[in-house]
């Protein structure tokens, strides 16, 4: 059966979680039974560092939540907890019966056609990522931006610290400069007939000014300029209503559950 535009979507952000893994050193990360789990360099119990995510719909709630807890008590850590609204309703309601609130829900948005190519304003040029220094430029412009959502800059360095990793044939990168300075950028994943795009952010200096905006058109045709035909993304609040504009809408929520390391 072909797959749905959700589907793709979904397969796109567990695969966004397989490659960040795979970005930092050391971190381990295990699939098997149908949920990943995953432990990254250090303890922050973000969503991409130290995380457990349902990939097969079957597997009940408890066995979820047990697994978890068996991978990171021993380590001492805590986690979040990935759930998407459509697809771990169970999970979600197991959850809050035990107490364990939200603490984020992003809207998990896609598009199925290609936009329309966005101007360049005058003094502002963009570079593909192809060398290091262009990751260390991209990661310059979003240590700054997470952080106004709540990264830690630290954090946002640590999943770029191996500049080669990130640059790999199923990643296609943007940075925009003025002059010599990196002031946007996105990144698109390339997952077979799906793509995302991630780690879209604009320095504090250039915002207002569509640069994110821009560099998201740019990461978006990307992704379909090679094979796919569904292009993902999760918002962020300040995103939301740009990715509403570019043309994308929303199609799951993606919502986050922070367990505490034991005591």
């Amino acid at each position: 059966m072909t797959p749905s535009a959700a589907d793709l979507a979904d397969a796109n952000l567990l695969e966004a979680m397989r490659v960040h893994a795979g970005w930092q050193q050391p971190c381990d990360l295990v699939e098997a039974g149908g949920v990943l789990l995953i432990a990254g360099p250090n303890a922050f119990p973000g969503a991409f560092r130290n995380s457990v995510t349902r990939v097969d719909g079957g597997v009940p709630a408890a066995e979820v939540l047990r697994r978890a807890r068996d991978f990171f008590t021993p380590r001492g850590r805590g986690y979040t907890l990935v759930a998407r609204a459509s697809r771990d309703p169970d999970l979600m309601t197991a959850l809050q019966e035990a107490g364990v609130a939200s603490l984020a829900d992003s809207p998990c948005m896609l598009i199925e056609s290609p936009v329309s190519p966005p101007p360049i304003p005058a003094g502002i040029r963009v570079e593909s990522m192809t060398q290091p220094q262009h990751v260390r430029d991209a990661v310059r412009v979003n240590a700054e931006a997470y952080e106004a959502l709540g990264l830690p800059a630290a954090e946002t360095r640590l999943f770029f610290d191996r500049p080669q990793a990130v640059l790999s044939p199923r990643m296609i990168g943007f940075v925009a400069y003025r002059g010599v300075e990196p002031v946007a950028t996105a990144l698109t994943l390339l997952s077979g007939e799906g793509a995302g795009v991630y780690w879209v952010g604009t320095a504090a200096s250039a915002r207002r000014q569509g640069l994110g905006e821009l560099c998201t058109r740019l990461a978006t045709n990307a992704g379909f300029a090679h094979g796919a035909r569904t292009v993902t993304l999760q918002a962020s609040p300040m995103g939301e209503p740009i990715y509403q504009r570019i043309g994308y809408r929303t199609c799951d929520r993606m919502l986050r559950f922070r367990f505490a390391a034991p005591a």
